[in-house]
């Protein structure tokens, strides 16, 4: 990666909360939220609404990523983030990588989740591949 674009990274590498519209629809198994933007997760680009994400009672590395309105299903491989000691509302962090927005991590109301590995690179391919 050019150093021009580690520097552009580095000035946008923010991370957005989509918690005002998130909540917990059963205890410890999903986040419902309205994500405002387009986003990216894997080789998918899915459009700005509202989405239903939860772990898979099958594989907890698993989770799902669904539009709320049945219309988009999706799976991406997750590792398990240790709590950040901030309780309170569920949501979806993301973050800003070359005007694009990646789901980076899945926050239960206990502060544990899903964090999606996301490296420069990792995002740099996905950008490209995202349909």
């Amino acid at each position: 990666m050019r150093k021009s674009a580690k520097v552009v990274w580095m000035f946008f590498a923010i991370v957005l909360m989509v918690g005002a519209s998130a909540s917990v629809a059963r205890a410890d198994e999903q986040v419902i939220a309205h994500v405002p933007f387009a986003f990216i997760v894997g080789e998918s680009r899915l459009p700005a609404g509202d989405y239903v994400v939860k772990e898979m009672d099958s594989d907890p590395g698993v989770i799902q990523i669904a539009r709320a309105d049945g219309h988009q299903v999706m799976f991406t491989l997750t590792q398990t983030a240790s709590s950040s000691g901030m309780q309170g509302r569920p949501r979806l962090v993301f973050e800003k990588f070359e005007d694009q927005y990646f789901l980076a991590r899945v926050v239960r109301e206990d502060g544990d989740g899903q964090e999606i590995v996301l490296t420069p690179a990792i995002m740099e391919r996905e950008v490209v591949t995202a349909s």
